[in-house]
């Protein structure tokens, strides 16, 4: 079940959720966390820009051991909520390794720390497997537990283990909300349309996939993503002619395929496969367009794309967005699809139209 709600309601929203999804959370520790909220979206320490990850629990012992590799470190334990900031200010910066904030409130003690599970890049994360977790959802009526994580510049996104989400949102007008999870399905279920494998092999490297693209959602700034056939080859097109719209920008020698590092077995495949995935997100991080084809092989980066105001249509934003647009609109029979990705962290993933 989700509810999508807008600043005008936020507050009374958010106190409903938290009443209903962690009973007897502490009501000072609730004040606390809502003066604190507004800033969970752009956070700053030192000059570098923060997407928080905290999880709000009365038993996070209960929370670690539903996972497989989990690691916990408690670093303060108040008798009161006065701390509140100092805490979240203390704990943010180690969200930037991938490590999530808990604050753990039960019979009159609060504890903050960090936790996180250690897994292959090809395997489900954290939070996925915390809120898919059966050992959990058995003790939730016992056991609470709420995931509060920025999702953009503008909303936040609060998970219960009761199964129950609201995305909260501090922009000014009513925008469209995209949630995260489904567009990327659409885009990681394009990039792997053509590709020829096991079920089993086709469900790591999409959750591979998935993995990098939450690390882009989170910590880079924007990127266009593009999905062409399998037979697009350097801005060539099927039938042999010459495409100019992608043909500005650097193209691989020799696709990089991430699926046939999966084949191997050998003792540092995984070393190579999360240096391979890193190597994919810098090129996410460059300015242009990143090019895939629909059998999962990276082929280009830093690509640009020449607006056109009248391919592009009534657009309002940046470059990049009137770029995307003007792919998506170009109706070129060879090119899929693409993810998008603003600065301010709207999201979407379209297909090109025919």
């Amino acid at each position: 079940m989700r509810e999508d709600i807008f600043y005008i309601d936020a507050k009374t929203k958010i106190v409903d959720f938290l009443a209903t999804e962690f009973e007897d959370f502490p009501v000072k520790l609730q004040n606390r966390f809502l003066n604190f909220f507004p800033q969970i979206m752009n956070y700053e320490e030192e000059g570098v820009k923060i997407r928080p990850s905290i999880m709000f629990t009365n038993n996070i012992d209960a929370v670690v051991r539903a996972l497989p590799n989990p690691s916990k470190i408690e670093l303060f334990t108040d008798d009161n909520e006065n701390m509140f900031a100092t805490r979240m200010k203390s704990l943010v910066p180690f969200c930037t390794l991938d490590w999530c904030i808990y604050v753990s409130a039960a019979e009159g003690v609060t504890s903050y720390g960090i936790f996180r599970n250690f897994n292959s890049i090809k395997e489900a994360g954290m939070e996925e497997r915390i809120f898919a977790s059966n050992q959990l959802k058995e003790k939730s009526d016992k056991v609470f537990a709420i995931m509060v994580r920025p999702e953009s510049a503008w909303t936040v996104k609060m998970k219960s283990l009761k199964g129950r989400v609201i995305n909260v949102n501090f922009a000014l007008d009513i925008k469209t909300i995209n949630d995260w999870d489904d567009e990327i399905k659409e885009f990681v279920d394009a990039s792997f349309s053509k590709l020829k494998t096991t079920a089993k092999k086709l469900n790591e490297i999409k959750t591979l996939y998935k993995n990098i693209f939450k690390n882009v959602l989170k910590n880079i700034h924007g990127t266009i993503c593009v999905v062409v056939d399998k037979d697009y080859n350097e801005g060539w097109t099927i039938d042999g002619t010459r495409d100019e719209l992608l043909a500005d920008g650097i193209w691989l020698k020799e696709p990089i395929q991430l699926s046939k590092l999966f084949i191997s077995h050998s003792s540092y495949y995984e070393e190579k496969l999360t240096a391979m995935s890193s190597l994919f997100y810098s090129m996410l991080d460059f300015d242009g367009i990143t090019v895939v084809d629909n059998s999962g092989r990276i082929l280009a980066y830093n690509v640009f794309v020449e607006a056109n105001l009248k391919t592009a249509g009534n657009i309002i934003g940046g470059a990049r967005k009137r770029a995307a647009y003007t792919i998506i609109n170009s109706r070129k029979k060879n090119i899929v699809g693409l993810y998008y990705q603003s600065q301010d962290g709207e999201m979407f993933y379209a297909s090109v139209k025919k």
